[in-house]
């Protein structure tokens, strides 16, 4: 093996080591609505009631 190709092998071998992030711990409720109307009432009710919500369309 000449010389650049032992020096590209090190090279590969010297990778960084990435930390691990932690991930916080994150409880949620999906409800399935039936349409748009029922949704906005019960994004509307868990607002009211102080809950953290956001809206999805998938």
């Amino acid at each position: 093996m000449n010389r650049e190709a032992t020096s590209n092998v090190n090279k590969r071998r010297r990778t960084k080591r990435v930390k691990p992030t932690e991930c916080p711990a994150l409880h949620q409720v999906v409800a399935e609505c039936e349409n748009e109307r029922e949704q906005r009432k019960l994004y509307a009710e868990l607002k009211a009631k102080g809950y953290r919500c956001r809206l999805l369309n998938l």
